[in-house]
């Protein structure tokens, strides 16, 4: 982990270096959240390869149901329990 040293502007903006920039492919117009964190900043750029990644992690693994699946499989199983 490489640590910078940064400079909050008059308009209480930071410089991300250019080194980081390209690494993390950051452009403008680029959204981030910010987390204060024990009194620490926790800055995580929300660009597309970020949103792949959560996309890629929230899909389910070959063959199983997807959420949809058991979101309908759930309802159908509450319907049939009504009728009784």
């Amino acid at each position: 982990m490489k640590a910078y040293h940064i400079t909050m502007s008059s308009k209480g903006q930071f410089v991300v270096p250019a080194e980081l920039r390209q690494k993390l492919g950051l452009e403008k117009g680029t959204s981030a959240k910010l987390i204060e964190e024990n009194g620490r900043l926790v800055l995580t750029p929300l660009t597309n390869r970020r949103l792949g990644e959560i996309r890629g992690f929230l899909k389910p693994e070959p063959g199983a149901p997807t959420m949809f699946d058991e979101l309908f499989a759930e309802r159908e199983r509450d319907r049939k329990r009504e009728k009784g």
